[in-house]
């Protein structure tokens, strides 16, 4: 007997805009997620690029017929955020979404409760398509490029494009403090150069361990694995070197069972800043 199987590939669907609180205030907000018989899963970000950038998972679901998509945030991923996991306030929103494509506006309200249920802040989410907003951007860019009017020093300035580049990547600045969240016993640390090798160097200290000690990343991972315990586990990157273009770059990445979380360094020489793994 012969038989036969297709597996297809999932779309991810991936939306960006705002949070606008019940203050009036404004919060940067990213949407991606897979959608498999009208369930969704994926992820949200807070404040991108921002002093409070957080990641948290999302699970709901999309009603195709009656327009509504539906989610609950139920976990921090990461945040640079001081506060502590038991503090955040996760977002419960409902909200039309006409179709799951390009094209398509997604706004709703939303209420927000601690993890244990308890009210906090509520408000409203307004986004477009990820896809939708970099194609605009990319015609906007195009036509800003065409101009004679504009010198090219401020034709780079006002890239779009760039700019969303940015929001999407998380950078760990100078001073910055990174909680991370794992529910595993292991997670596995990967450095690696972005871009060109220009001889970026760093230390990383595990608590009291040397991981690296001024050692020279380049495009050759290198990883190490970490054991979590019911203590946090600290890491200290610094930035010996800041090699010959630009900052020190270096791709950090942490990955356990579920997740994998990358962070960029944006550090000149002696600059520090701190991942902080927490076992949940």
């Amino acid at each position: 007997m012969l038989s036969s199987s297709a597996v297809t590939a999932q779309k991810t669907h991936e939306y960006i805009g705002v949070i606008t609180l019940t203050d009036s205030s404004f919060i940067s907000y990213k949407l991606s997620f897979e959608e498999t018989n009208g369930f969704i899963k994926g992820y949200s970000v807070t404040d991108l690029s921002g002093p409070h950038e957080t990641k948290s998972m999302i699970t709901g679901t999309y009603d195709k017929k009656e327009k509504v998509l539906k989610f609950r945030e139920s976990g921090i991923v990461y945040t640079k955020s001081p506060i502590t996991q038991n503090d955040f306030c996760y977002i419960h929103f409902e909200g039309r979404l006409a179709k799951l494509n390009d094209r398509r506006k997604l706004a709703g309200t939303f209420v927000g409760k601690f993890d244990d249920g308890v009210s906090c802040i509520d408000g409203e989410i307004e986004m477009k398509s990820l896809v939708k907003v970099e194609k605009k951007a990319r015609r906007l860019d195009n036509t800003v490029d065409k101009s004679i009017l504009v010198s090219q020093e401020k034709k780079d300035a006002v890239n779009l494009v760039k700019t969303l580049d940015t929001l999407n990547t998380n950078f760990l600045n100078a001073n910055e403090r990174l909680q991370v969240f794992s529910k595993d016993e292991m997670v596995t640390l990967t450095v690696v150069d972005v871009g060109q090798e220009d001889g970026d160097k760093i230390t990383i200290y595990a608590d009291d361990k040397v991981l690296l000690r001024d050692a020279a990343i380049g495009l050759k991972p290198q990883s190490f694995t970490i054991k979590l315990s019911n203590q946090p586990v600290e890491l200290r990157v610094e930035a010996t070197s800041a090699g010959s273009i630009g900052a020190n770059t270096i791709q950090l990445n942490l990955s356990d069972s579920i997740n994998q979380i990358e962070a960029i360094t944006n550090m000149k020489k002696g600059e520090k800043a701190t991942l902080l793994l927490i076992k949940q």
